[in-house]
């Protein structure tokens, strides 16, 4: 499995540890409720996400017949959406607490959807690529 992918898989778990631990907590105390839409991103883009773009960057050219993921694109993608995502979670702990300023959140929320497009145009021009190659 190339570097990316699995680095791709650790965030995912990673992610997944956290936010069943921040989902536990919020269950034992109404207080931190209010971290909800950190415990959402976390499950939903740290987890689910991540999962998705390690598992497909693995498997999808595979099942075209080949593994032409461009390296240098995959791990751009990596970085931005792990940056996204680290920025977004603080954003939203920052604007819980009234403390930070909302450019954080927007920041991060840019630059995960940046990463989404990278992944889509890798994905999409792997699968123009395997057209004739059936």
């Amino acid at each position: 499995m190339e570097s990316y992918a699995r680095n791709f898989i650790r965030v995912s778990i990673l992610s997944l540890l956290l936010g069943m631990l921040l989902g536990l907590a919020m269950a034992g105390s109404t207080a931190l409720t209010v971290y909800i839409p950190v415990h959402t991103h976390l499950l939903l883009i740290g987890f689910m996400a991540m999962m998705i773009f390690g598992v497909g960057y693995h498997i999808i050219p595979r099942f075209q017949g080949h593994a032409q993921i461009p390296w240098a694109w995959a791990t751009l993608h990596f970085w931005l959406a792990s940056a996204g995502l680290v920025l977004m979670l603080l954003g939203w702990v920052l604007r819980i607490q009234r403390r930070g300023p909302s450019w954080i959140l927007e920041l991060g929320g840019g630059l995960e959807f940046t990463g989404v497009i990278v992944f889509l145009v890798i994905i999409w021009r792997g699968l123009r690529s395997a057209k004739g190659a059936r």
